[in-house]
């Protein structure tokens, strides 16, 4: 079987591991509204998180005292954090002093490090305070507001680089040699076509033929299928299957944890398997299609914990690789500015 490939050295691997100026997932808003205070970890950063007079606030969590963790702590009636430690009161991240009711309450110059948020339907977003005023909003797929469709999500930690995750979910080449609905007997993407989007985002399209168990097979009823893989920084992907009339939409956000731990949130969007009239058909399509993700991730990690993140290199590049080759470059770009 011819194997087209190319040796470059001129695209090295970025392992970035300081944030964009973009929007990141930080935490669902599911769990946002089950407690007044959250302790979140971002690039390694210890943070917390809680709302105060209408707006959340998200600060450092680390007190500039002694060094205890401000998530510890308790909020007062006017929403200000107090140190669990010794008391004292931060408002929006700005120090204001010892609990003390004999002593003036001024703010002095002692402030924390925050972050900019923002609240959308399912997650509080929030991005690195920085000079780069023209960013992307917060991406959504389409499928999002479309009544045809129904959505069905989760999420997993991953003890890995979230660039690592977010490659592995662009690669077009493995679905053959990982995955259970693969297909070793044809096993190459063709009709590889590609389309820049914009300056943050990039989708692959090609033609793959899975293998006869798939949910493209039984309930699509064909033996080729188009997918379209896409990127939106800073770590959204999108994987659509369209069999005939039949799309499943498998859309992920990767939170960065720490350098070697992430959180893999995913939504799969369906317009088949729906009734309704019977609830209880749509609910078992839920739960069947929760089951073959929950598959489908296992297998990525049972291959990723056996990969050697430092020697991704990059030297050895396929044509197949061209989703993550421009996920690569974009995010070099900015890490440039």
């Amino acid at each position: 079987m011819y194997f087209p490939f190319i040796l470059l050295n001129f695209i090295s691997l970025v392992k970035c591991y300081k944030p964009l100026p973009l929007w990141y997932p930080i935490i669902q808003t599911s769990i946002l509204e089950k407690k007044n205070i959250h302790h979140v970890k971002f690039f390694d950063n210890p943070l917390v998180l809680y709302h105060s007079k209408n707006e959340y606030i998200i600060h450092t969590d680390i007190c500039p005292h002694q060094g205890a963790s401000l998530s510890k702590g308790y909020l007062n009636e006017n929403g200000n954090i107090h140190c669990p430690y010794h008391g004292f009161e931060f408002e929006r991240g700005q120090f204001l002093s010892i609990p003390d009711e004999n002593k003036d309450r001024t703010k002095n110059k002692i402030f924390l490090e925050t972050f900019s948020n923002i609240k959308k339907k399912d997650f509080l977003f929030l991005k690195i305070n920085s000079n780069i005023d023209d960013i992307p909003d917060v991406f959504y797929p389409p499928e999002e507001y479309d009544n045809n469709f129904i959505g069905v999500e989760g999420s997993v930690i991953i003890n890995k680089h979230y660039q690592t995750i977010c490659e592995n979910l662009l690669d077009m080449l493995h679905i053959s040699y990982v995955h259970s609905f693969g297909n070793k007997k044809l096993p190459l993407p063709n009709e590889i076509k590609t389309k820049r989007l914009n300056p943050y985002s990039f989708r692959s399209s090609f033609m793959y033929n899975p293998n006869s168990n798939t949910i493209s097979t039984k309930i699509g009823g064909v033996n080729e299928v188009l997918v379209e893989n896409e990127y939106h920084l800073p770590t959204n992907t999108i994987t659509r299957v369209i069999a005939g009339n039949i799309i499943k939409t498998v859309f992920t956000r990767t939170i960065p944890i720490s350098e070697n731990q992430s959180l893999l949130y995913w939504k799969i969007y369906r317009n088949f398997w729906i009734d309704p009239n019977v609830k209880y058909f749509t609910l078992l399509g839920n739960l069947l299609l929760k089951i073959l993700m929950k598959m489908t991730i296992q297998e990525d990690i049972n291959i990723l914990n056996n990969v050697y993140e430092n020697h991704r290199n990059g030297s050895l590049i396929v044509k197949y690789d061209v989703t993550i080759q421009n996920f690569r470059r974009d995010l070099e770009l900015y890490q440039m500015n």
